[in-house]
């Protein structure tokens, strides 16, 4: 099959490059204006007009030679597409250990710091050996910013937890992303953590939606060769659970909702924001319904918290959801640590490793 696709593209390359010379060299086909070496470039460009389709052509005979990476996705084999995730700079790890330890010592309060791996660190048996080694090694990422920590923050390790349930739907095949099931996985790790009782799951209702969606990994190559998503809400329905999220902006604005979830499937294009919508540099979460609930907590996190938010909120009273990225002086002066019980940062690896404005903890009131 190898030999069958070396030579297929072979003659491909050499029925193109033909193709070009002819047009590059018939005076017809040469542009009228410009120097000669521009009407050149001009015609070349101009004779290969699919060259976009050729791209995905020779990736398609790449892919039926056996090749299952793409740049930095591998396709697995479920269909999952596993991104493999930046290598880090050390100064990445310095900044946050540095702000966050001086965070802890100025507000006085022992923070709780995770970090979620990704699929491409837990789906390694839809990957052949080889491949896995070249993937970036997040289990040992996140065992060194642990380290860094001990003694002063408290860290919440879900990998073996994930990595224990990998059978499961746990992450989206076609989004970089928990799904609400590894979601409910993590917020078991994180009740342990914390010191509050886990809801079973059974204690939440269980709604489909968005059946056969694709992500924003799966580009128009990938597509066919990738499975499609779904959707999935869990609602707490032990007790009246009635949140009011407030969503504030930038610009000083507000949306408020009553519900974790959207069901109308044409709200959104990218049909994982029907999970707490567009994430807004501030969330306001209170749920003073169900009696429950208790104390308060602030969170510094990104959009994997989707996935185990909503679990959270059927603990607390009070959340207050921040962007760091997003988040303006304003909001953030608005924040003051010592109206809540607990604070987390918690962080997908694939963000943390392309760097948080841990230095906006600055800004808080």
């Amino acid at each position: 099959m190898k030999k069958f696709a070396a030579v297929l593209i072979t003659a491909m390359i050499i029925s193109v490059s033909v193709s070009v010379f002819f047009n590059v060299f018939s005076v017809k086909s040469l542009p009228s204006e410009g120097t000669v070496l521009e009407k050149i470039e001009k015609t070349i460009s101009l004779s290969i007009p699919l060259r976009e389709d050729l791209s995905e052509l020779m990736d398609s005979i790449r892919y039926l030679s056996g090749v299952r990476r793409f740049e930095n996705i591998y396709i697995g084999s479920s269909g999952s597409l596993l991104l493999d995730i930046e290598k880090p700079s050390s100064r990445i790890f310095s900044l946050a250990e540095n702000y966050i330890l001086n965070f802890a010592e100025e507000k006085q309060i022992k923070p709780y710091f995770m970090l979620v791996p990704t699929s491409s660190a837990i789906l390694q048996q839809e990957i052949d050996t080889f491949a896995a080694e070249d993937f970036y090694n997040q289990r040992n990422m996140i065992n060194n910013m642990y380290s860094r920590f001990h003694g002063k923050v408290r860290t919440t390790d879900i990998y073996q937890t994930l990595y224990d349930h990998r059978d499961e739907y746990i992450y989206y095949h076609t989004e970089n992303l928990p799904t609400s099931l590894g979601g409910y996985y993590i917020y078991g790790e994180l009740c342990s953590r914390l010191g509050i009782e886990q809801n079973k799951i059974d204690s939440f209702s269980a709604a489909f939606v968005a059946h056969g969606f694709y992500g924003n990994l799966a580009t128009d190559f990938l597509r066919p060769y990738s499975s499609p998503d779904f959707i999935s809400f869990y609602e707490y329905t032990e007790e009246k659970n009635d949140p009011v999220i407030e969503y504030k902006n930038a610009n000083g604005t507000s949306v408020v909702s009553k519900s974790f979830f959207v069901y109308d499937e044409n709200k959104y294009t990218r049909k994982t924001d029907m999970v707490l919508g567009k994430l807004s540099p501030v969330i306001e979460i209170v749920c003073s319904g169900n009696s429950s609930t208790d104390g308060s907590i602030l969170i510094f996190g990104d959009e994997s918290a989707k996935s185990w938010l909503p679990f959270l909120a059927t603990n607390f009273e009070k959340i207050t959801f921040v962007q760091l990225n997003s988040a303006t002086e304003n909001l953030l002066s608005e924040i003051y640590t010592e109206n809540y019980d607990q604070v987390l940062f918690a962080y997908s690896a694939s963000d943390f490793v392309l760097g948080i404005d841990f230095e906006k903890l600055e800004y808080l009131g």
